[in-house]
């Protein structure tokens, strides 16, 4: 993890850390934001792997992603995708690898390029399954997150939502 300097324009008043219930490395990771990420405007720099996505590449939470995540406000597709990365190191440890398949949240939600990109993007993330493998797509159809679990070999798609009443 690197962290890199920009400028931030998202305005965002963080809540008091010590009213927030939380465990004790998050609150250890908000402090170091609060105290030295924050005045600065600066940003983290993350490794994702290219057997994470399929796609080597770098993302950049800023630090009102982190806090927002933390206070559990909304979070955009990049702590998403960083939560992933995270859950791919677990796998991994578990050698779980080859059982689940991770897709780029950044890439296939509805507020990301067109929908012709995103299709294809799937598409060819899905080709590469496994046996089988599922593959778990977090998506936002627009004000909050669900995932999607696609099992190809089973030719089966589980849609979790975690808000009541809502149809596809």
């Amino acid at each position: 993890m690197t962290v890199v300097s920009s400028p931030s324009s998202i305005t965002f008043t963080p809540s008091d850390l010590s009213k927030l219930d939380m465990p004790p490395p998050l609150l250890a990771l908000c402090q170091f934001v609060q105290t030295n990420l924050a005045p600065t405007n600066d940003t983290m720099k993350i490794h994702i792997l290219v057997e994470v996505f399929g796609a080597d590449h770098d993302t950049f939470p800023l630090w009102e992603d982190i806090l927002q995540f933390a206070s559990m406000t909304k979070i955009g597709s990049t702590v998403i995708g960083v939560y992933m990365r995270c859950l791919f190191n677990y796998l991994k440890m578990a050698n779980m690898v080859n059982l689940v398949g991770l897709v780029d949240p950044g890439q296939v939600s509805s507020q990301s390029r067109t929908l012709s990109y995103r299709s294809k993007h799937l598409s060819d993330r899905l080709k590469n399954a496994d046996g089988d493998q599922f593959y778990l797509v977090p998506y936002n159809p627009g004000g909050h997150w669900v995932l999607i679990i696609v099992r190809l070999a089973k030719e089966t798609v589980y849609y979790m939502d975690s808000l009541p009443n809502r149809s596809v």
